[in-house]
Protein backbone atom coordinates (compact mmCIF):
# COMPACT_ATOMS: atom_id res chain seq x y z
CA UNK A 1 0.00 0.00 0.00
CA UNK A 2 0.88 3.78 -0.14
CA UNK A 3 3.55 4.57 2.43
CA UNK A 4 2.34 6.56 5.52
CA UNK A 5 3.42 10.40 5.60
CA UNK A 6 4.41 11.05 8.72
CA UNK A 7 2.35 13.30 10.87
CA UNK A 8 2.62 17.40 10.47
CA UNK A 9 3.93 19.45 13.65
CA UNK A 10 1.46 22.02 14.30
CA UNK A 11 3.12 25.51 13.34
CA UNK A 12 4.34 27.32 16.42
CA UNK A 13 2.78 30.27 17.26
CA UNK A 14 5.05 33.22 18.72
CA UNK A 15 3.58 35.38 21.36
CA UNK A 16 4.68 38.66 19.56
CA UNK A 17 3.82 41.56 21.22
CA UNK A 18 1.14 40.26 22.87
CA UNK A 19 2.95 41.73 26.73
CA UNK A 20 5.31 43.02 25.81
CA UNK A 21 8.81 41.42 24.20
CA UNK A 22 8.25 37.85 22.37
CA UNK A 23 7.82 35.14 24.42
CA UNK A 24 7.33 31.39 24.37
CA UNK A 25 5.17 29.75 21.63
CA UNK A 26 1.48 29.88 22.42
CA UNK A 27 -1.13 27.51 21.54
CA UNK A 28 -4.02 28.87 18.79
CA UNK A 29 -7.20 28.70 20.00
CA UNK A 30 -9.09 24.71 19.69
CA UNK A 31 -10.79 26.30 16.85
CA UNK A 32 -11.00 29.13 15.08
CA UNK A 33 -13.38 32.01 16.47
CA UNK A 34 -15.46 33.71 13.73
CA UNK A 35 -16.06 37.12 12.73
CA UNK A 36 -17.05 39.43 15.22
CA UNK A 37 -20.47 41.15 14.78
CA UNK A 38 -19.66 44.77 15.33
CA UNK A 39 -23.63 45.67 15.80
CA UNK A 40 -23.51 43.29 18.65
CA UNK A 41 -20.49 44.20 20.90
CA UNK A 42 -21.86 45.24 24.53
CA UNK A 43 -20.38 46.39 27.42
CA UNK A 44 -20.66 44.60 31.43
CA UNK A 45 -20.94 47.20 34.04
CA UNK A 46 -20.09 44.99 37.12
CA UNK A 47 -21.84 46.93 40.04
CA UNK A 48 -22.94 44.25 43.08
CA UNK A 49 -23.82 46.25 46.29
CA UNK A 50 -22.05 45.37 49.80
CA UNK A 51 -18.28 46.83 48.99
CA UNK A 52 -16.18 45.72 51.90
CA UNK A 53 -13.75 48.26 50.98
CA UNK A 54 -16.13 51.58 50.86
CA UNK A 55 -19.41 50.76 52.01
CA UNK A 56 -21.98 51.50 48.94
CA UNK A 57 -18.98 52.17 46.99
CA UNK A 58 -20.91 52.06 43.56
CA UNK A 59 -23.09 54.59 44.02
CA UNK A 60 -21.29 56.92 46.27
CA UNK A 61 -20.90 60.29 44.89
CA UNK A 62 -17.65 60.44 43.16
CA UNK A 63 -17.35 64.33 41.40
CA UNK A 64 -20.78 64.65 41.20
CA UNK A 65 -22.02 61.64 39.39
CA UNK A 66 -22.58 57.81 41.53
CA UNK A 67 -18.81 56.22 40.82
CA UNK A 68 -20.84 53.50 39.05
CA UNK A 69 -22.10 56.31 36.35
CA UNK A 70 -18.50 57.41 35.19
CA UNK A 71 -18.65 53.63 33.07
CA UNK A 72 -21.97 53.41 32.02
CA UNK A 73 -21.57 56.85 30.31
CA UNK A 74 -18.18 55.67 28.70
CA UNK A 75 -20.18 52.40 27.17
CA UNK A 76 -23.13 54.86 25.87
CA UNK A 77 -20.71 57.67 24.30
CA UNK A 78 -18.41 54.50 22.65
CA UNK A 79 -18.49 54.58 19.01
CA UNK A 80 -18.04 50.61 18.89
CA UNK A 81 -20.63 49.33 21.95
CA UNK A 82 -23.73 48.95 20.66
CA UNK A 83 -25.43 47.98 24.05
CA UNK A 84 -24.22 48.95 28.14
CA UNK A 85 -25.37 46.40 30.55
CA UNK A 86 -24.85 46.71 34.45
CA UNK A 87 -25.14 43.28 36.41
CA UNK A 88 -26.07 44.17 40.02
CA UNK A 89 -27.34 42.37 43.16
CA UNK A 90 -29.33 45.60 43.97
CA UNK A 91 -32.52 47.15 43.23
CA UNK A 92 -31.50 50.31 44.46
CA UNK A 93 -28.28 49.92 42.26
CA UNK A 94 -30.41 49.14 39.47
CA UNK A 95 -32.79 51.74 39.42
CA UNK A 96 -29.69 54.18 39.26
CA UNK A 97 -27.87 52.52 36.79
CA UNK A 98 -31.31 52.85 34.47
CA UNK A 99 -31.38 56.37 35.39
CA UNK A 100 -27.78 56.74 33.78
CA UNK A 101 -28.97 55.15 30.72
CA UNK A 102 -28.00 51.33 31.38
CA UNK A 103 -29.72 48.11 30.70
CA UNK A 104 -30.58 46.18 34.06
CA UNK A 105 -33.28 43.61 32.16
CA UNK A 106 -32.43 40.96 35.60
CA UNK A 107 -30.52 40.76 39.60
CA UNK A 108 -27.56 39.06 39.50
CA UNK A 109 -28.09 35.94 42.12
CA UNK A 110 -26.74 36.07 45.75
CA UNK A 111 -24.64 33.16 45.14
CA UNK A 112 -22.71 34.68 42.30
CA UNK A 113 -22.25 38.20 44.59
CA UNK A 114 -20.50 37.62 47.65
CA UNK A 115 -17.18 38.99 48.42
CA UNK A 116 -15.33 36.21 47.20
CA UNK A 117 -17.25 35.67 44.08
CA UNK A 118 -15.50 35.72 40.61
CA UNK A 119 -15.53 37.60 37.40
CA UNK A 120 -16.35 34.23 35.12
CA UNK A 121 -19.66 34.07 37.07
CA UNK A 122 -21.35 37.37 36.71
CA UNK A 123 -20.20 36.73 33.15
CA UNK A 124 -21.42 33.25 32.59
CA UNK A 125 -24.80 34.53 33.95
CA UNK A 126 -24.95 37.19 32.27
CA UNK A 127 -24.47 35.49 28.73
CA UNK A 128 -26.31 32.74 29.48
CA UNK A 129 -29.41 34.77 30.40
CA UNK A 130 -29.00 37.17 26.97
CA UNK A 131 -29.16 33.21 25.18
CA UNK A 132 -32.31 32.20 27.03
CA UNK A 133 -33.90 35.97 26.71
CA UNK A 134 -32.43 37.49 23.63
CA UNK A 135 -33.11 36.86 20.08
CA UNK A 136 -29.73 35.42 18.16
CA UNK A 137 -29.12 38.18 16.11
CA UNK A 138 -28.55 40.46 19.56
CA UNK A 139 -26.57 37.84 21.40
CA UNK A 140 -22.96 39.55 22.18
CA UNK A 141 -20.17 38.73 19.97
CA UNK A 142 -17.87 40.84 22.13
CA UNK A 143 -18.50 41.37 26.02
CA UNK A 144 -16.18 44.91 27.04
CA UNK A 145 -15.94 44.92 31.02
CA UNK A 146 -16.21 48.15 32.45
CA UNK A 147 -15.17 48.18 35.64
CA UNK A 148 -16.85 51.29 38.12
CA UNK A 149 -13.45 51.29 40.08
CA UNK A 150 -11.44 53.26 37.60
CA UNK A 151 -13.76 56.24 36.75
CA UNK A 152 -10.95 58.07 34.80
CA UNK A 153 -10.72 55.73 31.52
CA UNK A 154 -12.42 58.06 28.74
CA UNK A 155 -14.97 56.54 25.92
CA UNK A 156 -11.82 57.20 23.62
CA UNK A 157 -9.84 54.93 25.53
CA UNK A 158 -12.10 52.13 25.44
CA UNK A 159 -12.75 52.80 21.51
CA UNK A 160 -9.20 52.42 21.14
CA UNK A 161 -9.04 49.08 22.66
CA UNK A 162 -12.15 47.77 21.30
CA UNK A 163 -10.77 48.83 17.98
CA UNK A 164 -7.38 47.11 18.67
CA UNK A 165 -8.79 44.16 19.35
CA UNK A 166 -11.20 44.33 15.82
CA UNK A 167 -7.37 45.13 13.91
CA UNK A 168 -6.42 41.60 15.16
CA UNK A 169 -9.28 39.82 14.52
CA UNK A 170 -7.27 37.72 12.64
CA UNK A 171 -4.72 36.81 14.97
CA UNK A 172 -7.12 34.70 16.94
CA UNK A 173 -7.05 36.24 19.96
CA UNK A 174 -9.27 35.01 23.12
CA UNK A 175 -9.22 38.48 24.99
CA UNK A 176 -7.69 41.86 25.49
CA UNK A 177 -6.07 43.29 28.64
CA UNK A 178 -5.45 47.38 29.43
CA UNK A 179 -2.18 46.99 30.98
CA UNK A 180 0.61 49.47 32.50
CA UNK A 181 4.26 49.27 32.39
CA UNK A 182 5.57 47.49 36.06
CA UNK A 183 8.69 47.01 38.13
CA UNK A 184 10.93 43.83 38.04
CA UNK A 185 9.83 42.76 41.57
CA UNK A 186 7.09 39.88 40.57
CA UNK A 187 10.53 38.13 39.62
CA UNK A 188 12.07 38.50 43.41
CA UNK A 189 8.37 37.18 45.05
CA UNK A 190 7.76 33.60 46.64
CA UNK A 191 5.30 32.37 48.68
CA UNK A 192 5.41 29.54 51.60
CA UNK A 193 3.87 26.34 50.58
CA UNK A 194 0.80 25.36 52.57
CA UNK A 195 1.96 21.80 52.44
CA UNK A 196 5.75 22.14 53.62
CA UNK A 197 6.89 24.12 56.73
CA UNK A 198 8.03 27.47 55.92
CA UNK A 199 9.00 26.42 52.38
CA UNK A 200 9.66 29.12 50.07
CA UNK A 201 8.40 28.88 46.61
CA UNK A 202 9.49 31.61 43.60
CA UNK A 203 6.29 32.99 41.98
CA UNK A 204 7.75 33.02 38.70
CA UNK A 205 10.01 30.04 37.96
CA UNK A 206 11.28 30.76 34.45
CA UNK A 207 10.85 33.07 32.23
CA UNK A 208 12.95 34.25 29.03
CA UNK A 209 15.77 36.58 27.99
CA UNK A 210 14.84 40.24 27.16
CA UNK A 211 17.42 40.48 24.46
CA UNK A 212 16.81 36.89 23.36
CA UNK A 213 13.66 35.18 23.96
CA UNK A 214 14.48 31.95 22.51
CA UNK A 215 16.82 31.35 25.84
CA UNK A 216 14.97 30.46 28.43
CA UNK A 217 15.90 31.98 32.38
CA UNK A 218 15.57 28.98 34.72
CA UNK A 219 16.04 31.07 38.18
CA UNK A 220 14.83 34.67 37.37
CA UNK A 221 15.01 35.84 40.73
CA UNK A 222 18.53 35.60 40.34
CA UNK A 223 19.77 37.54 37.36
CA UNK A 224 20.12 40.67 36.61
CA UNK A 225 16.79 42.94 36.04
CA UNK A 226 18.44 44.26 32.66
CA UNK A 227 18.37 40.73 31.05
CA UNK A 228 14.65 40.13 32.46
CA UNK A 229 11.47 41.08 30.48
CA UNK A 230 9.15 43.71 30.71
CA UNK A 231 6.63 42.96 32.90
CA UNK A 232 2.98 44.93 32.86
CA UNK A 233 0.52 45.71 35.56
CA UNK A 234 -3.17 44.73 34.50
CA UNK A 235 -5.10 48.04 35.29
CA UNK A 236 -8.65 47.38 34.55
CA UNK A 237 -9.48 49.83 32.68
CA UNK A 238 -10.98 47.62 30.25
CA UNK A 239 -11.14 44.13 29.53
CA UNK A 240 -12.25 42.72 26.33
CA UNK A 241 -13.86 39.04 25.98
CA UNK A 242 -15.17 36.84 23.48
CA UNK A 243 -18.54 34.97 24.65
CA UNK A 244 -16.36 31.65 23.91
CA UNK A 245 -13.54 32.08 26.10
CA UNK A 246 -16.00 32.20 28.68
CA UNK A 247 -18.33 29.86 28.36
CA UNK A 248 -16.30 27.31 26.72
CA UNK A 249 -12.74 27.60 27.79
CA UNK A 250 -14.53 29.03 31.57
CA UNK A 251 -11.93 31.97 32.25
CA UNK A 252 -11.99 35.36 30.95
CA UNK A 253 -8.49 35.52 29.54
CA UNK A 254 -8.51 32.34 27.60
CA UNK A 255 -4.84 31.26 25.71
CA UNK A 256 -3.97 34.37 23.90
CA UNK A 257 -4.64 38.15 25.40
CA UNK A 258 -3.68 40.33 23.51
CA UNK A 259 -2.30 43.82 25.67
CA UNK A 260 -3.50 47.10 25.46
CA UNK A 261 -0.77 49.78 26.54
CA UNK A 262 -1.48 52.34 28.71
CA UNK A 263 0.59 54.61 30.43
CA UNK A 264 2.55 54.65 33.80
CA UNK A 265 -0.27 57.34 34.86
CA UNK A 266 -3.38 55.42 34.23
CA UNK A 267 -3.25 53.70 37.44
CA UNK A 268 -6.18 55.00 39.52
CA UNK A 269 -8.49 52.06 41.02
CA UNK A 270 -10.59 53.01 43.41
CA UNK A 271 -11.12 50.24 46.18
CA UNK A 272 -10.81 51.26 49.52
CA UNK A 273 -11.02 54.35 51.82
CA UNK A 274 -7.67 55.57 51.03
CA UNK A 275 -7.45 55.42 47.34
CA UNK A 276 -11.03 57.28 47.57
Amino acid sequence: GRPRRAARRPARVRNRGAMGDEGPPLKRPAKAHGKVDRSCICAVVPARAGSKGVSGKNIKDFCGKPLMAWAIENGLKSKLISRTFVSTDSEEYRQIALKHGAEVPFLRPAEISHDTATDIQFLEHFLKWMRENEPADKQPSLLVQLRPTAPCVTAETVDAAVQKFLDHEDDQYDSLRSVTPADHEIFNMFFVDPHATERLVPWVQKAWRKDDPSKEIGEPQSVARQILPQVYWHNAYVDIMRPSTILEQRCTVGRRCLAFHMGLEDNVDIDTAEQW
